[in-house]
């Protein structure tokens, strides 16, 4: 399984994003912002889907809204983190340190680093 398919599943199994959430993040954390032409032609979304999706990462603490409708994407740990901690909140369990997210964490990085 290559690195952006065992990325993806990880998102959709263990921070509980559906699958075009995750496509969406995985395209931010690479592209930047919405904005950018490569991210815009990633996804041939009608724009209000899109725009849906990326409003859900942002109540799930991954990106942000930087202007009206342009979003980018948080650090890959801050994101994974925020998103886990509010996982422990819906689910009412306690927030600690999780070795399985810091390394989605870690692999989100060497992706966001990584020279295509």
């Amino acid at each position: 399984m290559n690195q952006i398919n065992q990325l993806k599943k990880n998102l959709i199994h263990d921070l509980e994003l559906c699958e075009k959430e995750a496509e969406i993040f995985l395209a931010l954390i690479k592209e930047e912002k919405t904005s950018s032409e490569k991210f815009k032609n990633l996804f041939n979304d009608v724009p209000e889907e899109l725009i849906k999706n990326c409003k859900k990462l942002e109540q799930k603490g991954m990106i942000i809204e930087i202007n009206k409708n342009e979003f980018q994407a948080l650090h890959p740990r801050f994101a994974i983190v925020n998103r886990y901690r509010r996982l422990c909140e819906e689910k009412n369990i306690q927030f600690k340190k999780n070795i399985k997210i810091d390394n989605i964490g870690i692999m989100l990085e060497k992706y966001q680093d990584k020279k295509d």
